[in-house]
C-alpha cells in the first residue's frame, strides 16, 4: 500500500489560507465600495456648483494679473463678480471689456 504523502494534492492548511486570502481581498474590496458610496452621497449632497442664472450679480470690478517673471508685465482685465446661495464667489470676464483689456 502505497502512503498517502506521496499522492500530490492540496492539504487541508493549503485551502484554509486560500480562502482565507479570498475572504480578506472580498472584505477589502466591499470595505472599499462601501466608502466610495458614502463619499458618492456626500457629493451629490453638496453642490457647489455655479449656475449664473441663480448667482447675484455683484459690480464689475479690474482684476490686475502680475507676471512673477518679469515685473513689468501686468495685465488688466475688467471681472463681473457673482455669488452664489452658498456663498461662493465667482469672477467672469465682462462682456462690454474685450479681452485682456
Amino acid at each position: 500500500m502505497k502512503k498517502l504523502r506521496s499522492q500530490k494534492a492540496e492539504t487541508l492548511v493549503e485551502t484554509l489560507m486560500a480562502i482565507l486570502v479570498v475572504v480578506l481581498v472580498m472584505l477589502f474590496l466591499s470595505t472599499a465600495v462601501s466608502t466610495a458610496s458614502k463619499v458618492n452621497a456626500k457629493v451629490r449632497k453638496t453642490d457647489v456648483a455655479l449656475t449664473y442664472k441663480n448667482a447675484d450679480k455683484g459690480e464689475t470690478k479690474t482684476l490686475t494679473i502680475k507676471d512673477n517673471k518679469s515685473a513689468t508685465k501686468i495685465i488688466n482685465v475688467q471681472v463681473d463678480e457673482y455669488t452664489s446661495e452658498n456663498g461662493y464667489t465667482y469672477y467672469r470676464e465682462s462682456k462690454e471689456q474685450g479681452a485682456g483689456t
